[in-house]
């Protein structure tokens, strides 16, 4: 936890030299046979886009991913992923559409998302300072980005395994009743079969 708040203290900071790379994941909830779809645009053929996801609860953890460019041609299409990381260049400028699709099991399931524009760095004005300076800056953002996307798989896999140990929880508490009831009805069916049987005997004897 001390970690993951030093990593947010950092990228809290504002550094306008580097490239706009602060990643802010969010969440969506997909219930079972939906569709949702996300929207970003880019203003220049310079930006690239960077887009992950990850699925943190619900059934088996798998989703499908779509991505459109702006004249419509579809990028990627990823079938029963649990997670997945791009970098959008080159692909035109207008509004871009990401579509995650929740077709595998019944269960209500969260994805955290990351949709982050991030600029390139325009270094023709700028001694040779300026440049080593701003070089330095970007690897320790990059470097910054590399431990926060770690951080957030652990989070993520912790959230998985969470999930996994609730579900079987509750599947061992009506296992439990299943076998309680059982046995009930086995000895309710034995005291009836030997009372019958009892009462047979003396019908007998007379």
């Amino acid at each position: 936890m001390l970690l993951l708040s030093i990593v947010s203290f950092l990228f809290a900071l504002n550094v306008t030299s580097a490239a706009s790379s602060n990643y802010a994941p969010f969440a969506i909830n997909l219930p079972a046979f939906s569709k949702e779809c996300l929207y970003h645009e880019l203003l220049s053929d310079d930006d690239s886009l960077v887009v992950g996801y990850q699925v943190l609860t619900g059934g088996n953890f798998e989703v499908d991913f779509t991505i459109n460019s702006p004249d419509g041609t579809e990028i990627v299409n990823e079938k029963q992923k649990k997670y997945s990381d791009f970098v959008l260049k080159s692909f035109g400028v207008g509004e871009y559409k990401f579509c995650f699709a929740n077709s595998y099991g019944t269960a209500l399931k969260k994805v955290e998302v990351t949709l982050e524009l991030e600029e390139t760095l325009n270094h023709e004005n700028d001694n040779a300072e300026d440049i080593f300076a701003n070089n330095a800056i970007a690897e320790i953002d990059r470097n910054l980005n590399k431990v926060t996307k770690v951080l957030n798989y652990l989070r993520a896999r912790e959230w998985r395994n969470m999930s996994t140990v609730t579900s079987t929880e509750s599947r061992l508490k009506w296992l439990s009743l299943l076998v309680m009831l059982i046995m009930v009805g086995i000895s309710v069916l034995q005291a009836i079969i030997i009372q019958l049987f009892f009462k047979n005997r003396q019908k007998n004897y007379v």
